[in-house]
């Protein structure tokens, strides 16, 4: 593995905290990493024994479109449209990785898919009536979580795609 790979995963491990202890909050059940790796991103453990994939994917803009909305349009947040055309693209995407590599390594698998661009409160709303629209996939479970205000706040705050018992927003006091 390359320098820039080991600090990737570094990165990654970094951000996976704070989701698992988001994920406890909202779902009562602790996850504790067993090993990080590339397919999945990381494998964890449920209190049960039994493993879980978990693979970290970021909802970004374009490099070179964040200079000039923010230069021209003074936006800095990703539009709201914009997530939802992501996340179908990255759930396509994570789907035939998950398929093809993942189950070779565990057979269940969590999509978390980072928003770092928009704030989960100011796009909430885009996500009504939705529900159906992220169900077409293998993935055990799929939660957006918002990143956006992590290092102001310590914390991030989770909406459940799928599984239906975990849809929907799910605000942090």
């Amino acid at each position: 593995m390359s320098d820039q790979q080991i600090g990737k995963k570094e990165v990654e491990r970094e951000e996976l905290s704070p989701f698992l202890e988001a994920y406890e909050w909202v779902t009562g059940e602790s996850l504790s990493l067993v090993e990080s790796g590339e397919n999945p991103d990381f494998v964890c453990k449920r209190p049960d024994g039994s493993e879980v994939g978990i693979e970290l994917s970021k909802i970004t803009r374009d490099r070179h479109n964040i200079f000039w909305e923010k230069v021209l349009d003074s936006k800095n947040e990703i539009d709201a449209y914009d997530v939802t055309e992501c996340i179908t693209h990255l759930i396509q995407k994570k789907e035939e990785a998950r398929s093809t590599r993942y189950v070779s390594t565990v057979k269940d698998n969590v999509l978390v898919l980072q928003l770092v661009d928009a704030s989960l409160d100011s796009i909430k709303w885009i996500f009504d009536g939705l529900q159906a629209d992220f169900t077409d996939h293998g993935f055990l479970e799929i939660w957006l979580a918002d990143y956006f205000g992590y290092e102001a706040y310590g914390d991030i705050e989770l909406f459940g795609f799928y599984p239906e018992r975990c849809w929907g927003y799910h605000q942090r006091p």
